[in-house]
């Protein structure tokens, strides 16, 4: 799957960069730290819902997966980890 990066370009999408982004944001949270495997399973609830959205074939803007990532974190109850996240 690619995406649109802000500036227009296109890159292959990367789950680690997901994973580094979240493993970031739980650190910067008192009293939630998430485990390596925590992180995998947010991050493969992520892919999937953006291929649900777009597909493999349909690039997806970096814009549709911040919004992708907020919504599973407050899904799965992690709220204040998506609140680090977007302020990270």
């Amino acid at each position: 799957m690619e995406i649109i990066k802000k500036d227009g370009r296109l890159q292959e999408f990367d789950k680690k960069k997901i994973f580094t982004s979240l493993d970031n944001a739980s650190k910067d949270v008192d009293g939630i730290a998430l485990n390596e495997s925590d992180i995998k399973i947010l991050v493969e609830d992520i892919c999937k819902k953006l291929e649900m959205i777009r597909g493999n074939d349909n690039p997806s803007s970096s814009y549709e997966i911040i919004g992708v990532i907020i919504d599973v974190l407050k899904k799965d109850g992690f709220a204040p980890i998506a609140k680090s996240f977007v302020e990270y």
